[in-house]
């Protein structure tokens, strides 16, 4: 499933800028890249973990793999598929006013729909507290490292309210990606410094499936410290390497 999440986000951006008519040459952008990062994660939450209770901002740049799990969970109409930010059809970012199926948070000003889930888990709580209710929901922040460079997020991260919860969740997508720059690896440690000195709990998920498989095999533990030390720029060069190189 993860799979065909992967190809109809790609191909939906893909279509979108190569295949539908247009009256000029303009692409119409989408961040396939972006999207890619997240797919492993937002098929795990919405196929496996999530509920109707729950409550999930999704970045800015995922959305062509929000609009591709809806379609698969059969929340949206085929013929949307092929209308990546055309008038009336599937928004660039997440929209709760524009997009065709109910989203929790608009995402479009970076920064702030990542912020709002924090404010709910706050309200849910208030209203648990004074009237005895609460939807026994989480309320989940999907967020790229580079939104991480908006002010207001630390505001909310430093919020003395916010520590105590226990409804909220925030899920870093550390891919080191951004229009403006190269994520230094040092960002990494310095995040999580600010995190915890904030009181938050943090948790670090560097791995996955295949290369802890890989470590277990010999040489395994010389390729956790090739890895650990190699230059971001030289990682990233190895998405297109082939077997000659």
């Amino acid at each position: 499933m993860e799979r065909r999440v992967l190809w109809l986000a790609v191909r939906i951006v893909d279509y979108a800028n190569r295949e539908r008519p247009s009256g000029d040459a303009l692409k119409v952008g989408g961040h396939q890249a972006s999207s890619a990062s997240m797919v492993t994660l937002m098929t795990a939450l919405w196929l496996a973990d999530l509920d109707a209770r729950d409550r999930v901002s999704v970045k800015p740049h995922a959305s062509p793999v929000l609009h591709a799990l809806e379609y698969l969970l059969g929340r949206l109409d085929r013929s949307y598929l092929t209308r990546l930010r055309d008038f009336g059809g599937l928004q660039s970012y997440p929209s709760r006013t524009k997009d065709p199926y109910p989203v929790d948070y608009s995402t479009g000003s970076v920064g702030l729909g990542s912020a709002a889930p924090l404010l709910g888990a706050l309200a849910d709580r208030y209203v648990e507290t004074h009237f005895g209710s609460s939807t026994g929901g989480r309320y989940i922040s999907l967020l790229g490292d580079a939104e991480l460079d908006e002010g207001n997020l630390w505001e909310a991260v430093a919020e003395p309210l916010t520590r105590s919860l226990g409804n909220a969740l925030w899920i870093v997508d550390l891919n080191r990606q951004s229009l403006d720059r190269v994520i230094p690896g040092i960002r990494a440690a310095e995040l999580e410094s600010h995190f915890r000195s904030s009181g938050w709990d943090v948790i670090e998920l560097k791995y996955g499936r295949r290369l802890r498989g890989a470590f277990t095999e010999p040489g395994g533990e010389l390729l956790r410290r090739r890895i650990d030390e190699m230059p971001n720029e030289a990682y990233q060069a190895l998405y297109g390497a082939t077997d000659e190189d």
